[in-house]
């Protein structure tokens, strides 16, 4: 099975400084046949990051993204690297991510199976509150199809399908999901989960961000309604048949609050600047 290739493709902006981790787990994998591709977006400290990538012998490439200031510029480093891939595989990895041992060699056993994309559920962790925020909001979106989305495909696959549509912006991976459905590929999760890596998580950070993504977001909604407003609605049925986590964990459920409040004003305002200024 080891001597199918795998092809992880890592976007970067200013990504120096959780790169390494990112690296040595994916070097840490029990499956071995994986080429990684890096690409960045001519950041700011792109030639710090390209040190990091040669030194876990990465393929790494800039490129000049034909992105607005401010909007979400992943999708055309995605699709970049993965048109230069050679595995039987595609992994979208992002450079704050770190791979659990058995990532890799449960996605292609999976793949091996007969599904055709792979979803790898996500846990985070971080420093301070809103890093606590974070980990027990991302809990709540486990087994949850309108959030959770398939990131490692089939090589084929992604190439019939195009990749990511880059008109959906941050939306890119739901929308992919629902593409697979639509062309009638089957779908898995893996086990074993990915972690990612918060940071020293501030409210400014999350409000900045969630404003960012859905600055966008009308797109996909426009595109598919029913399920892009059902992916964006802030309270959720896994909040209703998981309140124990509430429960166990009562001074994260009141960050977890102020921190949904803070996303839902942001996104408010992402969406009236993206109606005033297209």
């Amino acid at each position: 099975m080891q001597n199918k290739l795998v092809s992880i493709v890592i976007p970067t902006k200013n990504a120096s400084q959780m790169l390494s981790a990112c690296l040595q787990k994916i070097r840490k994998q029990n499956y071995k046949n994986v080429e990684i591709i890096v690409v960045d977006g001519k950041s700011p400290d792109w030639n710090k990051t390209k040190q990091i990538a040669k030194k876990y012998n990465c393929k790494f490439y800039t490129i000049v993204t034909r992105v607005k200031r401010g909007l979400y510029d992943a999708t055309d480093k995605r699709n970049y690297g993965a048109n230069l891939a050679k595995g039987e595989y595609i992994y979208n990895v992002d450079a704050d991510m770190e791979l659990t041992p058995n990532i890799l060699d449960e996605a292609v056993k999976l793949c091996d199976g007969g599904f055709d994309a792979v979803i790898i559920p996500e846990d985070s962790f971080g420093i301070g509150p809103w890093a606590r925020a974070k980990n027990l909001e991302r809990r709540f979106f486990w087994g949850d199809d309108t959030i959770e989305s398939p990131r490692f495909f089939k090589k084929r696959v992604w190439d019939k399908l195009g990749g990511f549509d880059k008109k959906m912006g941050s939306a890119e991976d739901r929308d992919m999901h629902q593409r697979v459905l639509e062309a009638g590929y089957k779908v898995a999760r893996t086990k074993h989960m990915i972690m990612h890596n918060e940071g020293k998580l501030t409210l400014k950070q999350v409000f900045q961000k969630q404003f960012r993504y859905k600055r966008e977001i009308l797109k996909y909604i426009q595109r598919r309604p029913l399920i892009g407003i059902k992916s964006y609605i802030p309270l959720r049925k896994s909040h209703i048949t998981n309140w124990g986590m509430f429960v166990s964990r009562p001074e994260d459920t009141i960050l977890f609050v102020i921190m949904k409040t803070v996303e839902s004003i942001a996104g408010v305002a992402g969406i009236l600047y993206s109606l005033v200024v297209r």
